[in-house]
């Protein structure tokens, strides 16, 4: 008896539950659950003729099929819808990126399907609501389509054709679904081969409006001319804004009545705005330590409650509860309407306007980072991670405003 002896490399891929000598993916087959309506035979695949039909009488053919490969089973009803779903499955099995995963009913790959856990992912993100929204225009566009099918064109012809939107808006589309991409990938929902290309986005950040000094100091007094019966502490939060420009003011809001340490005269913010793993600590200057012991002796509170919380009955506020993310930037806007000064938002009438009058008295780089401590060892612990910039600005802040620095003149009412 003479045995056929096949070349190594024909051994090594020869597999007889699927594939041929030669390599090529044979697994899987066609279907149907017609029977011949002369015999009852059931009717079977035959390849060559390009479809289903029974042995003993050639011409009665099926016209409803299903494939099964592997886990895979899904109904067809024309044949070569079903051939084309076959070789497509064979194709991904001999290049050996076959997932039955991707063929489940409940779609564990979908867009739909992985954008609602990702979204669960980034829910204690300040930014959630933007990005909630970003990726819900994407699940609008792309519903339950296989995140493994979409490619960078696919990405492209998404960013771009969403209308009336800044480039800026544009690029954090594109940044949200970049980070959704990666996120998949850490899952191993896809390979770094699958990732797709994300198109390039220019855009120009608008400058905000500044002011100066003198501006800001008057912009300042009017809120505690207009605010401090009503609670002093807002007049206190905005002056801070105005004074260090580490702050934010989400990073006032959050502070606690324990938050403060009184031997340092130091605040303590935790998860700060802008490195929400990180503690942030801000050393205030005396007349503000002051300022800070003189407010908290007259509303007491428990450890945690916030610091920056309403008191009194006064409309649309309840006592004891934190100051909302907009109440800073609302009596801002109303003591810059009493004096006349149009179109300059909290960020830039404080932390910029700020930041911009230490760069022009100290330069960018003095402004950017003060040196030097004038601090115990205690203080130098708090400052391994970070250093006394703030503290050091504000000690130049308060010189500069005593000195009635003058740059842009207020604009008054008309």
């Amino acid at each position: 008896m003479k045995t056929e002896i096949l070349p190594l490399a024909k051994k090594l891929i020869y597999n007889p539950a699927g594939y041929t000598p030669g390599g090529i993916c044979v697994k899987g087959n066609i279907y149907t659950r017609q029977t011949c309506h002369i015999c009852g035979g059931k009717l079977q695949h035959i390849e060559r003729k390009g479809g289903c039909f029974c042995d003993k009488h050639p011409k009665v053919a099926a016209t409803r099929f299903y494939v099964r490969f592997d886990t895979v089973f899904k109904n067809f009803t024309s044949y070569q819808a079903a051939a084309q779903f076959l070789n497509g499955l064979r194709y991904k099995e001999s290049e050996g990126s076959f997932d039955a995963r991707d063929y489940q009913k409940d779609k564990p790959f979908g867009f739909k399907t992985l954008a609602e856990k990702y979204l669960k992912r980034k829910e204690n993100l300040k930014s959630f609501s933007n990005v909630r929204n970003y990726i819900n225009k994407a699940v609008e566009y792309w519903g339950q389509a296989n995140v493994k099918d979409i490619n960078g064109a696919d990405i492209e012809d998404f960013l771009f054709g969403i209308k009336d939107i800044s480039e800026k808006t544009r690029h954090n589309y594109k940044s949200t679904l970049s980070d959704f991409w990666k996120w998949i990938l850490r899952r191993g929902v896809i390979t770094l081969a699958q990732m797709p290309g994300f198109p390039e986005i220019k855009y120009e950040l608008a400058y905000r409006t500044i002011t100066d000094f003198e501006t800001q100091g008057s912009i300042i007094e009017e809120v505690k001319k207009i605010s401090y019966e009503i609670n002093p502490k807002i007049w206190f939060g905005i002056e801070l804004l105005a004074s260090y420009t580490s702050l934010r003011p989400d990073d006032l809001r959050r502070l606690r009545e324990c938050d403060y340490d009184d031997k340092h005269q130091m605040i303590i913010i935790h998860h700060p705005t802008k490195a929400r793993n990180k503690i942030k600590t801000v050393r205030l200057l005396e007349e503000h330590a002051e300022l800070w012991k003189d407010i908290r002796s007259k509303f007491t509170g428990l450890p945690e409650m916030p610091f920056f919380r309403h008191h009194g009955n006064i409309s649309g506020t309840t006592p004891g509860e934190q100051f909302g993310p907009k109440y800073f930037r609302i009596w801002w806007q109303k003591a810059c309407k009493n004096i006349g000064v149009e179109g300059l938002d909290l960020y830039g009438g404080t932390r910029h306007t700020t930041t911009t009058e230490l760069a022009r008295a100290v330069g960018s780089d003095g402004a950017r980072k003060a040196s030097g401590h004038e601090t115990n060892k205690a203080f130098d612990r708090y400052c391994q991670v970070q250093d006394s910039s703030a503290f050091e600005m504000a000690k130049i802040t308060s010189k500069l405003k005593k000195d009635n620095v003058k740059i842009i003149p207020l604009k008054k009412k008309k």
